[in-house]
């Protein structure tokens, strides 16, 4: 039989972006970073970074070839990963990101012990990757992969990676970080199914009430 798949959002879900951001930062400038709002969704505001343009390009090029296979585990994801897998699901990570980097993050899952053996990768085209959190009328870039996957579950930290998607079955898990800037959470009236703080919170909540959370 086919195992049940549950995809999950990589980024703010799985692995800290935000962190390798700050480590990248220091290697590439070789300047110590500090957080100044650890509740940002923006990783240049958690640091209260300003890149000039040349500064952009020379970061981007550099996290591009160091920060994609290299990120820490969020806290409590690679135990919920290991209780959704002996729970009998398949896990799938569905990334907004190029697919040439698929194979780096499906390699930084793999060193960390994620049970994912597969990863989509898909792309929105921006000048720098991080114009996509300043528009908001591209189309969905997740939507023809999770409508392919049919997913019992699809986890994400972004509210509008639900937008137009059509599986009835499938429950939308907003993973909710409460941050306190401006991000592209804090307008979207996107619908979704269940809000938890984190995967691991979700994860054992839905263990415990799976037929009434999937029904």
């Amino acid at each position: 039989m086919t195992k049940p798949v549950i995809a999950l959002d990589c980024d703010g879900v799985l692995l800290d972006y935000c962190k390798t951001f700050g480590q990248i930062y220091q290697q590439t400038f070789g300047k110590d970073v500090v957080v100044v709002n650890p509740r940002s969704f923006d990783a240049k505001n958690m640091y209260g970074i300003e890149f000039t343009p040349e500064e952009e390009i020379d970061f981007y090029t550099k996290f591009d070839e160091h920060g994609w296979h290299s990120m820490p585990m969020l806290d409590g994801a690679l135990e919920a990963c290991d209780l959704l897998h002996e729970a009998g699901y398949e896990l799938v990570c569905v990334t907004t990101m190029s697919e040439k980097f698929v194979e780096q993050r499906l390699r930084n899952l793999k060193q960390h012990g994620f049970k994912i053996d597969r990863v989509i990768g898909r792309q929105i085209h921006h000048k720098l990757p991080n114009d996509f959190l300043k528009q908001d009328e591209h189309p969905n870039p997740k939507k023809e992969a999770i409508e392919k996957l049919k997913p019992v579950v699809f986890v994400d930290d972004l509210k509008r990676n639900f937008k137009d998607i059509q599986c009835d079955y499938t429950k939308f898990v907003y993973i909710d970080g409460e941050h306190t800037d401006d991000h592209p959470n804090l307008n979207d009236d996107t619908p979704y199914h269940y809000r938890y703080r984190s995967l691991i919170e979700f994860v054992k909540d839905f263990l415990k009430h799976e037929k009434e959370m999937l029904s």
